[in-house]
């Protein structure tokens, strides 16, 4: 494990992003405070751990870990967006994605329900299906584990369990996370019984790093939209930013 400093643009709005994560906090695999991220990862001989704080001088992320996690903990925090880009000057980031497949199972669970109620429906998952490790620590089950996993025993609609075990069989036979093409993910996601609009959408803004993703039926972006043009094609960042403002 060594210590990296990840350059960032301003300005950045660290605590918001932390606020974001620790509402989709994972069960066991990932914990928030309001001024760090930790992340544990299995390895052979039990787990590491991630660790993300802002650098004293607030121009770099401060990361624990090795060197293979740093192009993952860049797309998480959105490191590399340049605020310059947008229509108004915010600290707004695209909050994206440690591990695809789990953020895709978790943003599924979401569908229809309050944020609370979809991290409690992905703590029983990863309780039921997940590789325990120790104390309270888990990997998140694998899409080979949960292609054919009875998800009905969790609580949730069969349309939701058959979209996860629908995604799991794509994730594991067809990879659909390495698609790179935006279109062409959109259409895989959207062929799957159970993913629709709402959700292709959120799947490809978080986990695809599309910056102009953006689901206009989204609850928040229905009662709150603002002009959406000045924003194209970083309509990514409109959807956090009308987030935020709806859980200041």
């Amino acid at each position: 494990m060594r210590e990296f400093k990840i350059p960032i643009h301003q300005p950045y709005n660290f605590k918001t992003v932390l606020s974001f994560l620790k509402r989709h906090e994972a069960f066991g695999i990932e914990e928030v405070s309001e001024e760090c991220y930790l992340r544990y990862v299995k390895t052979d001989d039990g787990c590491r751990v991630i660790k993300v704080t802002m650098s004293r001088s607030n121009d770099a992320l401060q990361v624990l870990c090795i060197s293979d996690d740093l192009e993952k903990i860049r797309h998480l925090f959105d490191t590399d967006h340049n605020p310059k880009v947008l229509p108004k000057p915010t600290g707004v980031r695209v909050v994206g994605c440690y591990d695809p497949f789990e953020v895709a199972v978790s943003i599924i669970l979401g569908q229809l329900i309050s944020v609370n109620a979809a991290t409690k429906k992905l703590e029983q998952l990863i309780k039921e299906f997940g590789s325990p490790i120790k104390d309270n620590i888990y990997a998140f089950p694998s899409p080979k584990k949960l292609i054919d996993a009875e998800l009905k025993n969790l609580g949730i609609t069969k349309i939701k369990a058959s979209a996860i075990n629908s995604l799991a069989l794509k994730s594991y036979h067809d990879d659909i996370f390495l698609e790179d093409d935006f279109d062409k993910a959109r259409e895989k996601l959207l062929s799957i019984k159970g993913i629709g609009s709402w959700t292709s959408e959120m799947i490809i803004m978080r986990c695809f790093k599309d910056r102009d993703a953006f689901a206009k039926n989204d609850l928040f972006i229905q009662k709150n939209l603002i002009d959406e043009k000045p924003w194209i094609p970083y309509r990514a960042y409109l959807t956090h930013y009308i987030w935020n403002k709806a859980v200041a």
